[in-house]
């Protein structure tokens, strides 16, 4: 259950939000509760539910590491990177980087990298952080050690930044979302920012731009969260060619979260997270969405409105199906504290659903569906 407690008093309880150098600061052992659900079972095919606690933590992002057969989840909080095994059980693998939060998060297998976007934007407005600049950046961590390797700068010196989410391509390019600003970002594997696109369409207030996918086919797709926007943007075409907005059979409002599945749907996680900051917000569901013309047009294949859990701000997709993660970030924003994080497959996606083996190996090339309500 959770009890009221003001967020400032939260976000000053830990004493890891005091320095922004990359250095491993210490940290409360977290504390575990393995999941009831998980426990009982089968060991191949996943657990339905993943329900579990772990103190300070309040996850946002989550990618399936398929290295250690488990999930990765950052730290709304503390800007920490913890493992969560299908067991249940928490433990942490990565220090706090400083007074920012860990947001979105990928395994790049190949390079042995997890990617972290991170940003002060939500900690700075909740409480003091003396003279610390706006700070949004990607910080690279070794995949088989949790080691940190660096930490990429996105800020740039602008007075509003809001580093939220990114994915990378085949070369091993970094794609990073602003949610306060026009520019998407590019970070090549020798840690060079560039502008990919700057579009009057991406610039917010508080939450624009936000879930972003690479898709195989070379383009990227992009939702903004106040609005339910789309966007197909393709980096190496001619400049005012790059952004396409696509025709939606409704916008996706309150879009957190995004995951890509071998069958070429996308899993689009919705919330009601912003409006308690002045964001417009969705409804706390998930939406399978599919298009038939290499997303220039997409529609709703299926639904899950509301979420069981309340709160979801993204998805892993995993062997082992499609999982959920609502880990109470919602509840620290409104100055609530809760240690609960949970994460629920969504129905009809289990392990044969994807054609995945269990080391997370597609078994089968890319292509879109025509099933459902797809336009």
């Amino acid at each position: 259950m959770s009890r009221a407690l003001p967020l400032r008093a939260v976000l000053a309880s830990a004493a890891v939000l005091t320095a922004i150098a990359p250095i491993a600061l210490p940290a409360p052992a977290l504390a575990v509760s393995p999941s009831p659900a998980a426990a009982v079972a089968g060991r191949h095919a996943g657990p339905d539910v993943i329900d579990t606690r772990a103190a300070d933590v309040y996850p946002e992002g989550v990618a399936w590491d398929p290295t250690r057969r488990a999930f990765l989840v950052g730290s709304a909080l503390k800007g920490t990177l913890s493992v969560i095994r299908l067991d249940g059980t928490v433990k942490e693998l990565a220090p706090s980087i400083g007074m920012v939060s860990t947001l979105g998060i990928r395994v790049d297998a190949a390079r042995n990298r997890i990617l972290v976007a991170y940003s002060d934007f939500w900690i700075r407005q909740r409480l003091d952080v003396g003279d610390q600049p706006p700070t949004s950046g990607v910080a690279v961590f070794a995949l088989d050690t949790g080691k940190l390797q660096r930490r990429i700068d996105v800020a740039l010196g602008h007075d509003r930044t809001f580093a939220n989410d990114l994915t990378f391509d085949p070369r091993g390019n970094i794609y990073v979302t602003d949610s306060v600003s026009e520019t998407l970002q590019r970070i090549d594997l020798a840690g060079r920012v560039t502008p990919v696109v700057t579009d009057p369409r991406f610039a917010a207030q508080v939450v624009g731009l936000n879930g972003i996918v690479w898709h195989p086919d070379g383009y990227l797709l992009a939702v903004r969260y106040d609005d339910g926007r789309m966007f197909r943007i393709d980096p190496k075409a001619p400049a005012g060619r790059k952004v396409a907005e696509v025709d939606l059979a409704e916008p996706l409002v309150g879009t957190d979260g995004l995951g890509l599945r071998p069958d070429g749907s996308l899993v689009v996680v919705t919330n009601s997270i912003g409006e308690a900051v002045g964001a417009p917000g969705g409804v706390d569901g998930v939406k399978v969405v599919g298009s038939r013309d290499g997303w220039r047009s997409a529609g709703i294949r299926s639904r899950v409105e509301p979420w069981p859990v309340g709160g979801p701000t993204t998805v892993a997709v995993t062997p082992y199906g499609d999982y959920v993660l609502s880990g109470e970030v919602g509840t620290v924003l409104v100055g609530q504290t809760s240690d609960r994080i949970v994460l629920r497959r969504l129905p009809g996606s289990g392990p044969r659903h994807h054609g995945q083996s269990a080391t997370g190996r597609s078994t089968s090339g890319t292509s879109t569906s025509s099933k459902g309500n797809l336009r």
